[in-house]
């Protein structure tokens, strides 16, 4: 599974904290609740890892640009061809350039085939990384991600389902001459399952095509010490275009969690190819 595809990612994110200080994903307020600024920060963790979980989907196998930077150790065989090796570890140690951004990757990966004589959406893998994002202006992102990851198949034909049980803690920092450089941090933890179904023929491990995305399970986020415990969903199926680098063109994600007297809501909503906007709100 390789994992460079994150500078793409990230990019729209980057671009908003280096306007500086008062820029919406990066400005801390503290009013009680989440503040506008503070949801902007979960609904972009949220977004990215929705983003990385759609990756996951492509080839596994790095490409020959990967190669360059990711090492690959254990049993790498690939019996019944399905682009998921018996056994096998990756160790990242890239960087990438591009437009005054400078995108780096570090860690392991490991993954082994559940289901080594058939071709199969089946494996278990185990990711430790760390992944930062630094724009021209000093804005940046770091992430770090542990935990685990389980694919498995319905059917011969799907849907295909990638359980994410990872701990993510991601640190948005604003840049620019706006004012002080304020940081925020959410960690995530991420118990919840997105499940593809392929519009046309897909093997797994092969190169995405046409389909859509169902995310359910618990998202469990601390912005800056305000703790929430949500349930995700997307109520608008999401819309996979290979053509895209973020894979995700359209379609919903809302984590709903309880408040004082109600409910709240951080809803993420893709508009095109790497455009997505994030809204709050409080229902009593």
């Amino acid at each position: 599974m390789k994992r460079t595809h994150w500078m793409g990612t990230w990019w729209p994110v980057v671009a908003l904290c280096i306007a500086g200080a008062t820029s919406a994903g990066c400005v801390k307020r503290d009013d009680g609740g989440l503040s506008q600024g503070e949801a902007k920060s979960a609904g972009d963790a949220l977004g990215n890892g929705i983003e990385d979980a759609a990756a996951t989907y492509g080839p596994m196998k790095a490409s020959a640009a990967d190669t360059t930077c990711i090492v690959l150790s254990g049993d790498q065989a690939d019996p019944d061809g399905d682009s998921i090796p018996l056994d096998a570890r990756l160790t990242y140690d890239c960087t990438t350039q591009a437009l005054g951004y400078t995108g780096r990757l570090t860690g392991t990966q490991d993954v082994m085939d559940d289901q080594p004589a058939a071709a199969a959406w089946a494996f278990t893998g185990s990711a430790d990384l760390h992944a930062s994002l630094t724009g021209p202006g000093g804005g940046s992102i770091t992430s770090d991600w542990d935990g685990s990851l389980v694919g498995t198949q319905a059917s011969v034909i799907g849907p295909y389902a990638l359980r994410r049980t990872l701990d993510v803690v991601t640190v948005f920092m604003g840049g620019g001459d706006a004012g002080p450089r304020l940081t925020s941090t959410v960690t995530e933890d991420n118990d919840w399952t997105v499940t593809f179904t392929p519009q046309a023929t897909w093997t797994p491990g092969g190169v995405v095509v046409t389909g859509s995305l169902a995310a359910t399970g618990s998202w469990n986020v601390d912005v800056d010490g305000k703790s929430f415990e949500a349930t995700l969903s997307t109520p608008t199926p999401l819309v996979v275009t290979p053509g895209c680098e973020t894979l995700i063109t359209a379609g919903v994600a809302v984590g709903t969690y309880p408040i004082e007297g109600g409910s709240g809501t951080i809803t993420v909503t893709w508009t095109g190819c790497g455009a997505r906007t994030v809204a709050q709100a409080e229902n009593l």
